[in-house]
């Protein structure tokens, strides 16, 4: 079992404090997604938008990664 720790995240124009049992590499993974979400928004905007517009942007990028990925194994279980 992994020790949690706690480490700072910025988002947008905010910092904040979690406790997480990820190890540096994963967590620099998860940072980086974050970073690539809300680096295109707009920088005079409010932090609770970054927020929301950030979450969104994952969201998004998680389905259609979850589309791609059904339809890659639909087309190996028909091969099969």
């Amino acid at each position: 079992m992994r020790t949690s720790r706690d480490v700072f995240l910025t988002i947008g124009k905010g910092t904040y404090t979690i406790n997480t049992p990820l190890d540096t590499q994963e967590l620099d993974r998860v940072k980086a997604l974050i970073d690539e979400a809300s680096g295109e928004i707009i920088k005079g905007a409010r932090q609770e938008d970054i927020l929301m517009l950030t979450c969104l942007r994952l969201a998004y990028s998680l389905d259609s990664v979850s589309n791609k990925l059904s339809k890659i194994l639909e087309k190996i279980d028909a091969s099969s």
